[in-house]
């Protein structure tokens, strides 16, 4: 059976990995021929901008659920795809209050480890406890979930007990088709505007929001430790840690080295002219920088965290896992692969070819292909 009508909802639509993934797998389902919908919440925002016109971009006012409702029953998509868990658990109640011949498939898009919230949170045993089996309970009414990895698939069936429901491994789609037209628009901070042969030193990108999951304090400590008072840090994003992070700059007198330009809608001329991308984050479901970087032959050092970083870097062949939260690590990291670029000692197709699986229509394809594999199932 194949699939002509899917809707997307993000209905908090922020400058995060689900809002961008959405939006590149609504433009994958429209190049498909697939009638596509995006609910969210911020129809304004910077990710929805020159968007195929013939993905509907719908605004979520009020309960999350009444529009669903609304929506649903007006549309009657064949599929509906969350990737919150409010926006999961409004699309279960939404769907339980429509007749049959309305009873759309619903699909929850997990990209990060949910157990991981609750060590986050240092949640008590009995909100850990209240949350998991809401969360089980949730996802056993779904007709299916994709993670973004091997480990949130796992995380899932093992920390939640999803059995019952079809979990598929997918690709995100990250890397748009025009990749290399996009790496070569202008980029206006004045040290990526810099050509590398012209450049004094190294240039050192992270990117995310500026949150404590992110960890760029200890970049920071791992950049003021690098022997190399030329390099500098350009860190994309924007989030509550930046008064901090910039504070801890000036403590490590590292201020002039630094720069915090805010949320970028499109990274990829930044990464482009960068040499390194660096990335410290505590947990990641798989880390869409990371991915951007490879697809443009960058280099990457990153933390072992838990989640999919590993399963990307195929165990670090592709660039160095240093512990999480050890800043003399990472630095050294940073040093070995800035001394391997020096010296030619990278092969970057072998990265480029890493990133594959993730370009655009390769993986709306094979999301696609999971929901036709569910159309066989009652909704």
């Amino acid at each position: 059976m194949s699939m002509h009508r899917i809707a997307l909802m993000a209905s908090d639509f922020e400058d995060g990995g689900v809002e961008r993934n959405f939006t590149h797998l609504a433009r994958g389902f429209a190049r498909l021929g697939v009638e596509t919908w995006l609910l969210v919440g911020n129809p304004d925002h910077a990710y929805l901008r020159d968007l195929d016109p013939a993905i509907r971009v719908l605004p979520v006012r009020g309960s999350r659920a009444d529009c669903l409702r609304e929506f649903m029953a007006r549309e009657r998509p064949e599929a509906l795809i969350t990737g919150k868990l409010r926006d999961d658990l409004a699309a279960v109640e939404a769907r339980d209050d429509l007749p049959a011949e309305n009873r759309v498939r619903l699909v929850a898009a997990v990209g990060t480890l949910m157990s991981g919230r609750f060590a986050a949170h240092r949640w008590n045993p009995f909100k850990t406890l209240r949350e998991t089996r809401r969360i089980r309970a949730c996802y056993r009414r779904l007709d299916g979930v994709t993670a973004v990895s091997q480990a949130v698939a796992e995380d899932l069936q093992q920390v939640f007990g999803i059995r019952e429901v079809p979990v598929a491994v997918l690709a995100n789609p990250i890397i748009p088709d025009d990749l290399e037209d996009l790496a070569a628009l202008p980029c206006h901070q004045p040290w990526l505007a810099e050509s590398s042969a012209d450049r004094s030193g190294p240039l050192i990108v992270a990117l995310g929001g500026l949150r404590q999951v992110k960890d760029f304090a200890t970049l920071l400590r791992a950049f003021a430790r690098l022997q190399r008072p030329d390099a500098r840090l350009v860190i994309i994003g924007e989030g509550k840690e930046r008064a901090a992070l910039a504070a801890l700059a000036r403590r490590l007198g590292i201020q002039d080295r630094v720069d915090l330009p805010g949320f970028v809608a499109n990274p990829f001329p930044w990464l482009a002219r960068a040499d390194l991308l660096a990335l410290s984050s505590r947990r990641e479901g798989l880390p869409n920088a990371l991915v951007e970087a490879l697809a443009l032959g960058i280099p990457v050092v990153a933390t072992d965290c838990t989640g999919g970083v590993r399963e990307l870097l195929q165990d670090g062949q592709l660039g160095p896992l240093v512990p999480v939260g050890d800043p003399a690590a990472l630095a050294d990291a940073m040093t070995l692969t800035l001394d391997r670029l020096a010296a030619d000692d990278l092969n970057r197709d072998r990265l480029r070819q890493a990133a594959e699986p993730y370009r655009l229509i390769p993986a709306a394809r094979a999301y696609l292909n999971f929901f036709r594999s569910l159309a066989g199932t009652p909704a």
